[in-house]
């Protein structure tokens, strides 16, 4: 079951219809980048997403660096991220396509309405565009936004890989082991995104809104 980071062996696919060389490639490529952010100084989480996939026996970690991971890219015809940002952008396009298509419709649908509910009195202008609600936050609604972003963002890429790295292995990975999973990242990330004031706060709401990202992912997992 578990999926270690190695080059490919030299050979063909002449069995394989090309949608599913493009598939294998595509889940190459989420394990390099998922890698190459693990490796990563600068944000704590992304090492500790790779020890709970490990932990799910989705993935087994190598002692590569990061250096040896873009050659590894490089060397499959596959784009190689200059920096962190630019690879957690790269895997987070791969990770889209990698999913269903209604599932990632209705993560923006949870979305817009998770703002419209935390920011009632900017509604009308999330109706006309993203971009102009975000102009029209205050500071302190801005400050609320940001660190909200940052925990959807998070929990959704933990839940897209594990997706993936599960897709094929459903009669071993049960619901409780999404959930475990799902919970333990919870934690990291509200340790690393809230003060322990807001984590006091928050912590129902968010636990909350993980139960229906559960839902959601289970439901095109398991169904």
């Amino acid at each position: 079951m578990n999926h270690e980071i190695t080059p490919l062996k030299s050979g063909y696919y002449s069995t394989f219809s090309v949608a599913l060389w493009q598939n294998k490639r595509m889940k190459k490529e989420i394990l390099y980048l998922t890698e190459y952010l693990a490796k990563s100084k600068e944000n704590p989480f992304y090492p500790r997403l790779v020890e709970n996939l490990s932990e799910c026996s989705l993935y087994t970690p190598t002692h590569f660096t990061q250096a040896h991971i873009c050659a590894l890219l490089k060397h499959h015809s596959l784009r190689v991220p200059s920096n962190e940002e630019e690879g957690i952008q790269q895997l987070d396009m791969c990770l889209q396509k990698s999913l269903p298509e209604a599932l990632n419709e209705a993560k923006k649908t949870l979305f817009m309405t998770l703002l419209q509910s935390n920011f009632p009195k900017k509604k009308s202008f999330l109706n006309v565009s993203l971009e102009l609600f975000i102009s029209q936050l205050e500071p302190a609604e801005k400050s609320i936004y940001e660190n909200l972003l940052a925990y959807v963002v998070g929990i959704n890429r933990a839940l897209a890989l594990f997706f993936v790295f599960a897709k094929e292995e459903q009669k071993e990975l049960t619901p409780e082991h999404l959930v475990t999973f799902a919970q333990s990242l919870h934690v990291s990330l509200m340790a690393l995104i809230f003060n322990d004031d807001e984590q006091a706060l928050l912590e129902e709401g968010l636990t909350s809104l993980l139960g229906v990202y559960l839902s959601l992912y289970g439901k095109y997992l398991y169904m």
